[in-house]
């Protein structure tokens, strides 16, 4: 892959679950304790992020996209389908239906909490959905509506990442993956946590101790072939 170093990091391609190259900004750190020698990876996308994810009046979640879900650390759709939207994003206001949005909550600069924990900066515009016939009629006949609903409508809001998330790997001296976020794994890789721990990080970066010898301060030895 091609690589252009700056400073103490450089650009670098990694490899997604679709075997796909994704260009991320890489910076290195060196961790010496009296047994063990570890390297820091820190990732940065260098690309910006669009999500989508409905809810109800009530702020329950009722369909998202992939990325949604992996930008809140969760594998799927389904895990995030039925939590409040104020669980992923507690400081979003969300206005009563049946009026037009005021412009203030109308688009509104938020902070996303992943299920591990983890805050990232977000912009979310809000919009009104008219449900499809058959989702109305089972919200209207079945669901009670609480107050400020409106019967066969939802919100649907556009969910920005306005700015790069941050994402550490742990590597042994070996080169084996020993800790990385759930939430950034998904979001960039497309992989589980559980699948990337004991890992070779050439798994992800294939060139990594190329790339990455000429830019940083973390030596670590090849890995047995």
């Amino acid at each position: 892959s091609h690589v252009s170093i700056s400073g103490s990091g450089g650009k670098v391609d990694v490899i997604g679950h679709l075997k796909e190259k994704i260009p991320v900004s890489v910076w290195l750190r060196q961790i010496r304790s009296k047994d063990t020698q570890r390297c820091v990876v820190v990732l940065e996308p260098v690309e910006r992020l669009s999500a989508c994810v409905s809810f109800t009046a009530d702020g329950k979640i009722t369909s998202c996209d992939l990325l949604y879900a992996h930008l809140h650390g969760y594998p799927t759709l389904e895990a995030v389908v039925g939590l409040h939207i104020k669980d992923m994003i507690p400081s979003v206001r969300i206005p009563p239906l049946g009026k037009k949005i005021p412009k203030n909550l109308r688009i509104q600069r938020a902070a996303g909490q992943s299920r591990e924990g983890t805050l990232f900066p977000l912009s979310l515009k809000l919009e009104v959905r008219h449900l499809e016939e058959e989702q109305a009629a089972v919200q209207k006949d079945e669901i009670p509506q609480p107050e400020g609903s409106l019967p066969g409508y939802q919100y649907s809001a556009t969910v920005v990442v306005f700015s790069t998330i941050s994402g550490l790997i742990t590597v042994q001296s070996d080169g084996i993956i020993c800790g990385i976020t759930d939430s950034f794994a998904l979001m960039l890789f497309g992989y589980e946590k559980k699948e990337l721990l004991g890992k070779s990080i050439t798994f992800l970066i294939p060139g990594f101790y190329n790339d990455m010898e000429r830019g940083s301060g973390c030596s670590l030895p090849l890995p047995s072939l």
